[in-house]
């Protein structure tokens, strides 16, 4: 009996430590998770700031992407608005500039053979020049001239006879008359090409005004379009029966000269 007092009393002992260095453990662990919970609440607390200066920098970033926007249209508005005055013909040959004849004598020498001119019409060329970029071979199409003509009504004066004219010919070439303006608001006024043929087939009145502007008349209605997908989405929906009882072929003929937009 004593040795079995003796044995329960060691098994007692033995656990009564197991159970001290678990509650010593269990201490420790505690303490770790205290320390885990207090550096992750530091790790929220940054996270929350971090989530704060985020929003921030994506409000910037929104401010000064529209800001950016406002400024290119500004850019593109200034860049065209000092083309409102000028006029890019296609068509003439590379070096006639060189047969005595400055770039300003010659393009009026071309413009009263093509158009409609009177000889006494006082159109003053301020500059010609080429597009920049070099020479193309003679088998290949003749860089565009760029002339700045004085007065703003001159050019509209020949812009709206180039339209009238429809095809023009000089020394038995196609000239061709467009108004100058960049290169984006170009393409965005391509953009409207497939609105501007489906007026013409229906024979319908439109008008590609500044910048990039469709105006149509339906029906004594004049209908306003910004996007080109709008402006084919509702031209599609007019029947044929609006197409006007006459021969669509000179509207076809003076189609490129109409669209007013310059060839790249």
């Amino acid at each position: 009996l004593m040795n079995l007092m003796q044995g329960m009393a060691a098994d007692v002992a033995s656990i009564k430590m197991d159970v001290a260095d678990i509650r010593g453990n269990l201490e420790t662990l505690g303490q770790r998770v205290s320390n885990v919970e207090t550096k992750t609440g530091r790790l929220e607390g940054r996270m929350d700031n971090h989530k704060a200066r985020l929003v921030k920098v994506e409000e910037d970033l929104a401010h000064q992407t529209r800001y950016a926007g406002e400024l290119w249209d500004r850019v593109q508005d200034l860049e065209n608005c000092s083309r409102r005055n000028n006029i890019r013909v296609i068509g003439i040959p590379e070096g006639v500039e060189g047969s005595g004849l400055s770039g300003p004598t010659l393009l009026l020498s071309v413009l009263r053979e093509c158009l409609s001119l009177g000889e006494t019409e006082p159109i003053e060329v301020e500059r010609t020049h080429r597009t920049l970029g070099p020479r193309p071979p003679p088998d290949q199409r003749p860089r565009p001239i760029i002339a700045c003509l004085l007065c703003f009504q001159d050019r509209e004066h020949i812009l709206r006879l180039a339209r009238e004219a429809g095809e023009l010919y000089w020394r038995g070439g196609n000239i061709m008359i467009f108004p100058d303006m960049s290169r984006e608001l170009a393409a965005q006024r391509k953009l409207f090409t497939p609105a501007r043929r489906r007026c013409m087939e229906l024979g319908i009145r439109y008008a590609l005004q500044y910048p990039a502007v469709l105006r149509v008349m339906v029906n004594g209605r004049q209908l306003k379009f910004e996007d080109p997908e709008e402006a084919i989405r509702e031209l599609n929906r007019i029947p044929d029966q609006n197409r006007r009882e006459e021969d669509p072929q000179p509207q076809r003929k003076n189609r490129r000269c109409m669209e007013g937009d310059p060839e790249e």
